[in-house]
């Protein structure tokens, strides 16, 4: 893995795990993580990256509609 998928990787991670965290109670700012979501996007190239924010902007959607973001109920 190059230096570059290296850090995307770990940005990717750290998105993750604070999505997991996150609930609709919790009365965040959507617009923010949606933001970083998408500036990652336009810069990973490696398809289990892009994969995985695909999946990560599925779950904040899911969030701004008041839905679990695990089920989408």
């Amino acid at each position: 893995m190059n230096p570059m998928d290296q850090i995307m990787e770990g940005e990717v991670a750290h998105l993750e795990q604070i999505v997991r965290m996150l609930t609709v109670a919790d009365h965040i700012d959507i617009k923010y993580w949606e933001r970083r979501i998408e500036g990652l996007k336009a810069r990973a190239t490696a398809p289990t990256h892009i994969e995985r924010l695909r999946q990560l902007a599925i779950r904040i959607d899911r969030l701004r509609n008041g839905l679990n973001p695990d089920t989408g109920r």
